[in-house]
């Protein structure tokens, strides 16, 4: 008789907990903190992800409306370096910035885009822009260009690393501003080491082809 009463008082509490509806704020927390804190590190990472890319195009529209200013004076490499030091500063980012600075005119005769001269030293070992690479990756994104006519051409990269993993992986962030010069047809590049600019241009080019 007793271990009927006991088998009874036990199935009468089993079903006052399977029909309770008290619960435990320590389990539910349990289940549903891991989504929160994914939550929360997603969107930090997808905003300073936002944050790095419009840091870049930012910095790198300023320094070639920057650059272009200067259309009245010779740029030199070490003008270029400080100007590459801006655009690392201006975009505010922990991650490696990389910087390349081009004159483009057009090639009449052959109806090309052409390098006037380039700066690649601080392009992370892309090396000056040749004529080449802009045909087959660059000329289609760059405006009409009128005889007598340059422009300044500025490369950006960003190599992102983002703080979480949560399903964004490390990229590359490109940007590309085009600006004219502002005060002449022309930037004279004054770099002994750059190879020289088409001599079909020397009646455009600001001061000849003493660039």
């Amino acid at each position: 008789m007793k271990q009927m009463s006991f088998s009874r008082t036990a199935w009468i509490r089993l079903h006052e907990q399977l029909r309770g509806e008290k619960g435990s704020i320590s389990v539910e927390t349990v289940l549903i903190l891991p989504f929160v804190f994914w939550a929360l590190m997603a969107s930090f990472t997808f905003t300073d992800a936002f944050r790095a890319k419009t840091g870049l195009q930012r910095a790198v529209f300023t320094t070639s409306d920057l650059v272009s200013r200067a259309s009245a004076n010779a740029v030199t490499p070490e003008f270029l370096r400080g100007t590459h030091d801006f655009l690392s500063l201006a975009a505010q980012s922990p991650d490696p910035v990389y910087m390349r600075m081009s004159l483009i005119g057009w090639d009449v005769d052959a109806e090309a885009h052409r390098v006037v001269w380039s700066f690649g030293e601080r392009s992370g070992g892309r090396g000056r822009l040749t004529d080449e690479w802009l045909a087959d990756h660059l000329a289609q994104r760059l405006p009409m260009i009128s005889l007598g006519e340059t422009v300044l051409v500025t490369e950006g990269w960003l190599d992102y690393r983002p703080p979480f993993t949560v399903g964004l992986g490390p990229r590359r962030f490109t940007e590309l501003a085009v600006s004219r010069p502002r005060f002449a047809p022309g930037i004279r590049f004054d770099d002994p080491d750059a190879p020289p600019p088409p001599t079909a241009w020397c009646e455009f080019i600001v001061d000849g082809c003493g660039m």
